[in-house]
C-alpha cells in the first residue's frame, strides 16, 4: 500500500515537473492542440513564457502604439519627427538556420536594399535603419549595406524581445502607430505596412 501511494505521489510530481502549459496571445490558457493549430495555421510563433514549461503565442504581425518621440530622439531624428516622416527599422537578431541558408547573391541583396529605399521615398519616410543584436552572419552584406548595433537594445526591448527567425521589421509613424512582422517576411510587406500606418 505504502509503495502504491509513493508511486502516485512521485508520478504526480514528475508529471507536473515535465508538463507544459499553453497560453494564447492574451495570456488565456489554451490546450496544446489549439496552441499547435494556431502556429501551423495562423500568423503565430510560440515563445517561452513565465515559468519553465509555459509557452505563449505571439502574433507575427504586431500593431500598436509606442512612444515615437523617444525613438526619434534616440536616433537623432527630431526634425524628421516634426516633419511627420515614418521610420523603417530592419532588425537582425543574429545568425540562425533560416537567415544563414538564404541567398548570398550580392545582386539579390542590393535589389532588396533598393526596394526598401524606393518604399521609403514613396511614403516620404526616413531611409531604412538596419540594426542587429548580434552581427554574426552579416558578412554577406559587406560592401552592400551597413548595419549598426541596436542602440541600447531599444528595438529589442520594444518590439523584438525574442529571436524571431531570419529577421524582422517595424515601421513607426511620428504619432506612435507601428506595424511590423516578426520573423521572415517578403520585402513588399514593408510597403504594405507603411500604407497602413
Amino acid at each position: 500500500m505504502r509503495s502504491t501511494v509513493l508511486f502516485f505521489v512521485f508520478s504526480g510530481w514528475s508529471f507536473s515537473l515535465f508538463s507544459q502549459t499553453y497560453f494564447n496571445e492574451s495570456g488565456k490558457r489554451i490546450t496544446q492542440a489549439d496552441y499547435e493549430d494556431k502556429i501551423l495555421n495562423g500568423p503565430y510563433f510560440g515563445i517561452p513564457s513565465g515559468e519553465a514549461g509555459d509557452m505563449k503565442l505571439v502574433h507575427r504581425m504586431p500593431v500598436g502604439i509606442t512612444d515615437a518621440k523617444l525613438i526619434y530622439e534616440k536616433l537623432g531624428l527630431q526634425q524628421e519627427f516634426l516633419e511627420g516622416k515614418p521610420l523603417i527599422v530592419i532588425y537582425y537578431p543574429g545568425k540562425d538556420e533560416y537567415n544563414s541558408t538564404g541567398s548570398n547573391d550580392p545582386a539579390y541583396l542590393k535589389n532588396k536594399q533598393k526596394s526598401l529605399l524606393k518604399y521609403a521615398e514613396k511614403h516620404d519616410a526616413v531611409p531604412p535603419f538596419y540594426f542587429y543584436k548580434n552581427p554574426h552572419g552579416l558578412e554577406k552584406y559587406r560592401g552592400i549595406q551597413e548595419w549598426a548595433a541596436d542602440p541600447d537594445g531599444l528595438f529589442e526591448k520594444l518590439f523584438f524581445q525574442f529571436h524571431y527567425p531570419c529577421g524582422s521589421f517595424v515601421v513607426i509613424s511620428p504619432n506612435g502607430n507601428y506595424r511590423g512582422i516578426l520573423g521572415e517576411y517578403p520585402i513588399s510587406q514593408v510597403d504594405v505596412a507603411l500604407k497602413k500606418l
